[in-house]
């Protein structure tokens, strides 16, 4: 069709240069796969001509065409045409199509599903217009769920008469397009399966350098189109009465989200990568050894279990880490078991800790049923204001963690009692738990943990004898 077409130019279309002359181009159908599978009748079936027609036209490489469908009946499109195809599950095409385009944007990646996914994957429909990320979205939007029985959904009219609404639709129907205008993504239109111009839509639709969305009426022949008399004028009635017109009604200009996720992170080319811990030193332990750190808000307890478990790593250990506290984050409890052992770890659970640090009686809390079950062997290493509150058949180790931090800092609690316990448990090297730090904190936050270490270090020294 071409630019002067007067329906195209009706429906607000600027048709681009045909980079193949349709009649002349090959198919992107794979040979012997039609009649297309769709009910005899089905709108589906018109928009799946469309859409063949419109790679045609563009003569786009198959090998860089992604189709991404989902569940429902129109999801059954993506087997039918010579390019790549990913099938996911229902509502959920935009977020695998989002992952391929951020993944590979050169890629020409269509997503394709009917009204019922986009009912059902609207969040995502509406972070990826926000994100204006470079997916061509075609909705064939038959105003029902006609995979599963012919139900409402959320484009459907309002007095719509389906299987769940048999008395007449009360809810207003979702207008797709003015849903999405206010996130100005690349391209909105809108259109029926009787209308003219189609190809050249999806034509541009697919070339928008952005999100793009075309919006495709169609009629179901099992079920909604059964009930009612969707033919042209129908349709356009329909559209008239719902105030939701025909054509491209949004054209942004928005940056694509891919190329300037890409250009951003490019800036920062001199930061490397994370890179994995390097052993720099060797622990002596040969047995596995259970730790749990109990303690309350704001007193950095799963930082510094992380510290262990980096520390363990970095002196050629295995390590895990399991913590647990509320949804409240910044009051209540804060525990934190970590393993280290020079041996493969299979379960990261801990029923007998074998080092127990006690910092809050709502950590305290947490473990003090644990505790009573421990073995005779178990050492509990306890700030002294709490020692006296435990049952245990457990060694407690009572000494003043709080006090020592106050003149560290109070931030450092959890490095202070580490560090006591370093000074008596041969668990592994001091400076290996400072290169932890180092390696794995900003540098104040890395010093602040050394230098309470260090003051633990010095404690656990002065009560080795206890």
């Amino acid at each position: 069709m071409s630019a002067a077409d007067p329906a195209s130019s009706a429906l607000g279309i600027t048709a681009s240069p045909s980079s193949c002359d349709t009649e002349n181009c090959p198919s992107y159908v794979v040979p012997g796969t039609l009649p297309f599978g769709f009910c005899p009748g089905c709108g589906h079936i018109k928009i799946a001509g469309y859409i063949d027609q419109a790679l045609r036209r563009l003569n786009l490489p198959k090998n860089q065409v992604v189709l991404v469908t989902d569940i429902g009946c129109i999801g059954i499109i993506d087997k039918y045409y010579d390019v790549n195809a990913f099938h996911g599950l229902h509502g959920r095409v935009l977020t695998y199509a989002s992952g391929i385009k951020l993944a590979n944007p050169d890629l020409t990646v269509i997503a394709i599903m009917g009204d019922g996914g986009a009912g059902i994957g609207g969040s995502h429909l509406l972070s990826v217009a926000r994100r204006n990320l470079g997916i061509t979205l075609i909705v064939a939007n038959n105003f029902n769920y006609g995979m599963t029985g012919g139900q409402h959904s959320c484009t459907s009219p309002l007095g719509a008469v389906t299987p769940t609404t048999p008395h007449g639709n009360l809810d207003m129907p979702l207008d797709l397009v003015r849903t999405l205008q206010p996130s100005k993504p690349s391209f909105l239109g809108r259109t029926h399966v009787f209308a003219e111009g189609q190809v050249d839509m999806l034509v541009e639709a697919i070339q928008a350098p952005g999100f793009a969305l075309v919006d495709i009426w169609d009629f179901c022949i099992a079920y909604y189109g059964g009930r009612t008399t969707l033919n042209k004028g129908a349709m356009e009635h329909m559209m008239a009465e719902l105030e939701m017109p025909a054509g491209v009604l949004y054209r942004g200009d928005r940056p694509e989200y891919s190329q300037a996720w890409h250009a951003l992170h490019a800036k920062e080319g001199g930061r490397s990568a994370p890179q994995g811990l390097q052993v720099v030193g060797r622990s002596r332990l040969d047995r596995k050894v259970g730790i749990i750190l109990a303690g309350g808000a704001g007193q950095k307890i799963r930082s510094a279990a992380g510290l262990i478990g980096a520390a363990a790593i970095m002196s050629g250990l295995q390590a895990t880490q399991k913590d647990d506290y509320p949804i409240t984050v910044r009051t209540g409890h804060s525990v934190s078991e970590t393993i280290i052992s020079p041996h493969d770890i299979h379960y990261t659970g801990i029923e007998d800790p074998d080092i127990t640090i006690v910092l809050s009686q709502d950590g305290l809390a947490q473990v003090a049923r644990k505790l009573k079950k421990c073995s005779a062997q178990a050492r509990i290493y306890a700030d002294e204001t709490l020692a006296g509150s435990i049952e245990t058949p457990g060694r407690v180790i009572p000494l003043p963690f709080g006090q020592t931090a106050k003149r560290v800092g109070k931030l450092t609690i959890a490095a202070v009692a580490f560090g006591a316990v370093l000074a008596v448990e041969d668990l592994f090297p001091v400076e290996v738990f400072e290169a932890a730090a180092r390696a794995t904190q900003k540098a104040a936050v890395a010093e602040g943990n050394i230098a309470g270490l260090r003051a633990g270090l010095e404690l656990g020294q002065s009560r080795r004898s206890v």
